[in-house]
């Protein structure tokens, strides 16, 4: 498995120009905020997704990240994180921040669904999830292989240290799903085009992007890249969001050709 040229992260030898200066405060501040609330058991915390892989817009994109702990923790503990994390004074640059808390054996050793300790979204639709007594999470395996390949350490070792990759069986089964998901969910425009051109590039090529540099890969194949230009300048906050169904249908027939290179893989 690949990533993107040009995307990785501080978890990669080739390297990429570090995030903008308020994004580098802001997970100063969470990583220190995890190390005050879990002391000794903070085994690390990692950028993945477009901030890590390239492509991140403040206006357009939350902020992922992974912390790893060296044991499961309790439920004071989890209470301590997601305080710290939601905190008024904790201001995230993007649109909001989404945090998973798994455990070291999770990410050395991912079952098909990894269980997680804590999820904690902030932004529009604030929520703090104890992840006790539920199922695993399925997107935590494409976050654990993005850790590996282009995550930022923002503290603890390398993330090729603490993450296993997946299988690539799995990879491919959750970016199917995702893209299912996109178009049953209603999500919008750009995330049914641009989510697509992620899936196409890890089918063909076996590499992992972002939303954009998928996008940019996927446009010269398209005999009418206007609905990837459009998606893309959508995704940067340059042009308004379409939402006219003609747009939408376009976008949704971009999926289901992808979809149909999927069943045509196997996959």
């Amino acid at each position: 498995m690949e990533v993107a040229p040009g995307r990785r992260g501080r978890g990669n030898p080739q390297g990429v120009p570090r995030p903008v200066r308020t994004l580098d405060d802001y997970l100063a501040a969470v990583a220190a905020g995890m190390g005050r609330a879990l002391g000794p058991a903070l085994v690390g915390v990692y950028l993945h997704g477009s901030a890590a892989l390239g492509g991140w817009e403040p206006t357009s994109a939350d902020v992922d990240l992974l912390v790893v702990a060296g044991r499961p923790l309790d439920r004071s503990e989890k209470q301590l994180v997601g305080a710290r994390l939601q905190h008024p004074s904790l201001h995230c640059p993007g649109t909001g921040l989404e945090l998973s808390v798994v455990t070291a054996t999770v990410a050395a050793d991912p079952p098909r669904l990894p269980p997680w300790e804590l999820h904690v979204v902030t932004g529009r639709e604030p929520k703090v999830a104890d992840g006790a007594g539920h199922p695993g999470d399925p997107d935590l395996v494409f976050h654990f292989a993005v850790c590996r390949r282009a995550g930022i350490a923002v503290a603890g070792p390398p993330p090729g240290e603490v993450f296993a990759e997946p299988p690539r069986a799995w990879l491919l089964e959750r970016a199917a799903e995702e893209l299912r998901w996109a178009v049953g969910h209603g999500a919008n425009f750009a995330y049914r085009v641009l989510t697509a051109c992620r899936a196409w590039r890890l089918l063909d090529e076996d590499v992992l992007d972002s939303k954009v540099g998928a996008g940019e890969w996927a446009r010269p194949m398209l005999s009418d890249p206007g609905v990837v230009d459009a998606a893309l300048a959508a995704q940067r906050g340059l042009a308004p969001m379409p939402a006219a169904p003609a747009d939408l249908a376009a976008a949704d027939a971009l999926v289901a050709a992808v979809l149909e290179r999927f069943r045509e893989a196997g996959g």
